[in-house]
């Protein structure tokens, strides 16, 4: 399993850009992400970190779940038009550095919309961005369940064209279901990231992983990404800790020799890009 040496490794072009998850949740986290990241992922109402963000030279990731969405995720904003006209009055000004839009996480997972109308509504909110913001990727980030649905193919929002899926258990990166995801969108223009884990935590729902392990799948994900000419981003999973239900999760930036282990893919994919 090779290391990431940038001065030995060659980060072929397809690979551009390299952020965390929470990297853009706290403007003093901004600065210190900035120096081994292309982008930072900002909440649509956080127009002030976008500022920040712009200072240092970094592109964003927006996560537009408040205007469209309402408890949790599980059902659509009655007013998400007049929604979204606030806010993309409030966005434009940062049209230059938006990488990505992404209207929710997980979402057909999340939503209580049946799938085949929560698929429309995808479509009708990528053609609301798309009018303003042609240049911007539609993100979403699917579940391991929802790829592996027979069906998948049926409700992938056609207009969307930036994809990852997310699964953070067992020892490996998981290239089974990455490559399962890659092949059920091949007829569609669309590029990939990938999420590797990089968390540790209380929380019992997870599998407890090591340093160690968690450094092993941060490098298959790295070399997984290097040798899949559609893969665009890494977006480890995750940048600053929090607690959710009680339950602690450790980030990145509070695990030294993983976050070290980051900022050397971050410094090789970033250069030059």
């Amino acid at each position: 399993m090779t290391g990431i040496v940038p001065k030995k490794n060659h980060v072929p072009s397809h690979l551009k850009e390299f952020g965390f998850y929470h990297s853009g949740w706290d403007e003093d986290d901004i600065p210190e992400v900035a120096k081994f990241s292309t982008f930072v992922d900002v909440w649509c109402f956080d127009i002030d970190l976008m500022e920040v963000a712009r200072r240092h030279g970094l592109k964003i990731w927006v996560a537009l779940a408040p205007i469209f969405f309402k408890d949790f995720g599980k059902n659509k904003q009655e007013d998400y038009r007049e929604r979204w006209e606030r806010a993309r009055h409030q966005l434009l000004p940062f049209k230059d550095i938006i990488y990505a839009f992404d209207p929710l996480d997980e979402p057909f997972q999340r939503s209580s919309l049946p799938d085949k109308e929560l698929k429309l509504y995808f479509e009708e909110i990528g053609a609301l961005i798309k009018k303003d913001f042609p240049t911007a990727k539609l993100a979403i980030t699917f579940t391991h369940n929802t790829v592996s649905q027979a069906r998948f193919q049926l409700i992938v929002p056609e207009n969307f064209n930036l994809f990852g899926v997310d699964y953070y258990y067992g020892v490996n990166f998981q290239n089974k279901i990455v490559e399962k995801l890659m092949h059920k969108t091949q007829h569609m223009d669309a590029k990939y990231y990938l999420i590797p884990r990089g968390f540790k935590t209380t929380n019992s729902g997870y599998e407890t992983l090591s340093v160690t392990e968690l450094l092993l799948r941060a490098r298959q994900a790295y070399n997984f990404a290097v040798s899949h000419s559609k893969v665009e981003v890494v977006f480890p999973f995750h940048w600053k800790g929090f607690v959710e239900h009680t339950e602690t999760y450790i980030g990145i930036e509070n695990i030294p020799v993983l976050r070290n282990e980051y900022e050397k893919m971050g410094r090789a994919i970033s250069r030059d890009r």
